[in-house]
């Protein structure tokens, strides 16, 4: 193999390096969220929700929960699905002038899939955990 041959390689796996680093990145999600929207739940009742994001990517798809209807089909392309990408926050579309208000919408999303699925948590306090102070 010649020299430049083997510059071409190594260039090419540097940029392949560089090219996977950055796109992971555009698709990383933090492993926890913590589900918690003072301006929507101006009462609240329970602490927030620390949500396992990562083992829920594990188990599912992404539109299993990620959705914007139209005409009753999910559209929501999953390359809308980036870190930052207020488009996507559940509280874009569910606030409180809508049918479907943030709370409802997490209630529904979350205790349906969890009846559904026979896994816990399944009660209001094993999600809305008070800290021990």
């Amino acid at each position: 193999m010649s020299s430049l041959e083997k510059k071409a390689y190594f260039l090419f796996f540097v940029a392949f390096f560089i090219f996977s680093l950055i796109a992971s990145s555009l698709y990383a999600q933090p492993e926890n969220l913590i589900l918690d929207h003072p301006a929507a739940f101006k009462k609240k009742q329970r602490p927030p929700v620390l949500f396992p994001h990562e083992e829920h990517m594990m188990n599912y798809e992404c539109l299993d929960c990620h959705h914007k209807y139209e005409n009753g089909e999910n559209v929501l392309d999953e390359d809308e699905l980036t870190e930052g990408n207020a488009d996507i926050a559940c509280a874009t579309c569910h606030h409180r002038q809508t049918k479907i208000d943030l709370q409802k919408a997490f209630h529904r999303q979350c205790i349906l899939c969890h009846k559904e699925n026979k896994t816990d948590p399944r009660m209001c306090g094993e999600c809305h955990i008070k800290k021990n102070e």
